[in-house]
């Protein structure tokens, strides 16, 4: 049949599928990002709004810290919220904080859904996926937005602050917790991916995504530069990046880098048990 000309010919793939499999990586990568802009910018929209209050905590910790060394951050956003928040009542600052950080954890893990749902073309409807995995996730992933939050607020305060609390031996410590929080940012990388691929107990979630990061090393470090230039891009335009683009660039390009290795180390492995399984 596939010699027949037209629309006779039924091995021919219809007008709205797309095969990119043949592209060069990085081709492919921008490729998908860009068919699926609008959806990427309308989630990174709702994860920017959750996570509103614990950005300008953030910003406003830094301002406090580069003012008393005499120096000064440049955020438009930042600044805006610091304005506006000055005059509400402490309570309900600390409400929104508080509960800002307990929605993070679960409002990444469905933004890492909804990424890798672009990513890798998976089907689906994509906005009650989000809230599936939103609902679904919840309980592993508010202690890793927990951790996360903590391990933010840590490392910029041994950053500012390590050599005048630990003394002399506070460089080498600001070396090791550097050391640390890479590993960290790395393993990070493949726990919500992994998280939205395979149901997993936390302390092996938490243990593979440690081995794949450090058994192909490159592909979270280079989710981490990504990440970690646009963040200081944000410094200068978070007004544009933080509601637009921050959240979903970082989380597709966690889920484009590290699905394949996440394909051939977990998923293949299960399911060739399950068929040996049958077989016996």
């Amino acid at each position: 049949m596939s010699n027949l000309p037209g629309f006779l010919d039924f091995t021919r793939p219809g007008p709205g599928f797309v095969d990119d499999s043949q592209l060069h990586p990085f081709v492919r990568f921008w490729k998908r990002y860009g068919r699926h802009f609008f959806k990427l910018l309308q989630v990174n929209l709702v994860y920017a709004l959750v996570t509103l209050p614990v950005y300008g905590w953030l910003m406003s910790l830094i301002n406090a810290v580069t003012t008393q060394t005499g120096g000064g951050v440049v955020s438009v956003l930042g600044s805006l919220l610091l304005y506006v928040a000055l005059g509400w009542p402490v309570w309900l600052r600390a409400a929104l904080v508080g509960g800002s950080i307990l929605l993070l954890g679960p409002a990444t893990a469905a933004l890492g859904r909804a990424a890798l749902d672009c990513a890798w073309s998976r089907p689906g409807l994509f906005w009650p996926n989000f809230w599936e995995a939103w609902r679904r996730s919840w309980r592993q992933a508010l202690p890793v937005g927990l951790a996360d939050v903590l391990a933010v607020f840590a490392t910029l305060y041994y950053l500012v602050d390590g050599e005048t609390f630990f003394g002399a031996a506070g460089g080498v410590l600001k070396v090791l917790w550097l050391a640390l929080a890479l590993v960290y940012a790395m393993a990070r990388v493949y726990v919500y991916p992994i998280m939205a691929t395979v149901e997993l107990p936390l302390g092996a979630l938490l243990r593979d995504s440690l081995a794949l990061a450090l058994l192909r090393p490159w592909r979270p470090l280079a989710v981490v530069g990504i990440t970690a230039v646009l963040c200081a891009l944000c410094l200068a335009a978070d007004l544009v990046l933080i509601p637009c683009f921050l959240y979903s660039f970082a989380a597709f390009s966690a889920a484009f880098f590290t699905q394949p290795v996440i394909q051939e180390h977990l998923l293949a492995p299960a399911a060739r048990a399950e068929e040996g399984n049958e077989e016996s």
